[in-house]
């Protein structure tokens, strides 16, 4: 059976196609015009290391070619259609708008490119889209950018439910304490909205409790919940869904085994497979199921993953009993 048919923590920057990329790059001149493939690659891959504020600094790269209207149309459509090819049936993408204004737009105005991209490719394949805007930890203190993540909640909100279906926090969650942005969450909470938070991927395990005080719907990633038998039991008792993203954390080794993912398995946690970025990860979802089963997680946990997707999913129950059929 193939499991690999939802992807809930997919990054559009981080999943562009790489030869529209390095076009992209030398006609918007990002980087110098006499640059080759080969090096520009090495720029997304050299420093695709876990758990280092150093590895989110290629994220600066691809987000300058995303800074107009047409740019970010083609690189969604691109991406949901490939998805499609690949035979998901539902993916939500998440970006965050706020880092898409350099050029002049608003917020407002990247979200409606991204959208207008994602219901075009749903009149034309068969695959659904939901889109999630991303606050971000940027600086050493929440006030750095706090107005632009009150203007990413505004602009998500104007959005939502025709086609912004979530929100998210995004970042290296080490610059400054977690906790501090509870209250942007309050806001969102408050007016009915879904959230994820990336948490205790690149920070520490602790960084579950300051999430689940937040009451978010899931968690992306998680990872360091196995630093302290508290944070795999707070997660369990909240049965909150883990968005594991395998192979963007073993970054360079490769080492499939020595992802925690099959421990957290073990202990009951309410595990999702996702891809996170495919291009940094050089992966996309049918390889992430295929590792894991080469490593030893049965059938019978790959699919219970794959239902625990479709659960969590930021989507109708209409559309969810539809998907549920397509399954």
């Amino acid at each position: 059976m193939n499991y690999a048919r939802i992807d809930l923590h997919l990054h559009l920057d981080g999943s562009l196609n790489i030869g529209w990329a390095y076009r992209k790059a030398l006609q918007r001149k990002v980087i110098p015009e006499n640059e080759s493939f080969e090096v520009f690659y090495d720029r997304l891959f050299r420093n695709n290391t876990a758990h280092s504020a150093l590895s989110i600094t290629k994220f600066d790269l691809v987000c300058d070619l995303l800074q107009d209207y047409d740019d970010l149309y083609e690189a969604t459509y691109d991406l949901c259609r490939r998805l499609n090819d690949l035979g998901l049936i539902y993916a939500e993408i998440r970006f965050a708008s706020q880092q898409h204004c350099k050029k002049g737009m608003t917020q407002s105005e990247v979200l409606k490119a991204v959208i207008d991209a994602a219901e075009d490719v749903m009149n034309d394949f068969s695959i659904k889209v939901g889109i999630i805007n991303c606050l971000m930890h940027k600086g050493d203190s929440v006030s750095f950018n706090y107005e632009e993540n009150l203007e990413s909640i505004k602009a998500g909100e104007q959005y939502y439910g025709r086609g912004v279906c979530g929100f998210d926090l995004a970042g290296f969650e080490n610059n400054c304490p977690y906790a501090d942005y509870a209250p942007l969450f309050e806001i969102v909470r408050n007016k009915g909205m879904h959230f994820t938070l990336h948490a205790a991927e690149m920070g520490e395990g602790s960084h579950i409790l300051d999430a689940l005080a937040m009451r978010p719907d899931r968690i992306g990633h998680g990872i360091n919940c196995i630093q302290d038998e508290r944070y795999i039991e707070a997660l369990k008792e909240a049965d909150i869904p883990l968005e594991v993203c395998v192979s963007s954390n073993i970054k360079n080794t490769r080492n499939y085994a020595s992802h925690p993912i099959r421990y957290m398995l073990e202990r009951g946690l309410k595990v999702t497979i996702n891809t996170d970025n495919m291009i940094f990860a050089q992966s996309d979802l049918a390889n992430e199921y295929r590792q894991l089963s080469m490593i030893g997680v049965s059938d019978e946990l790959l699919e219970k993953c794959m239902y625990n997707s479709l659960d969590a999913a930021f989507c109708s129950d209409e559309l969810k009993s539809e998907l549920k059929k397509r399954l």
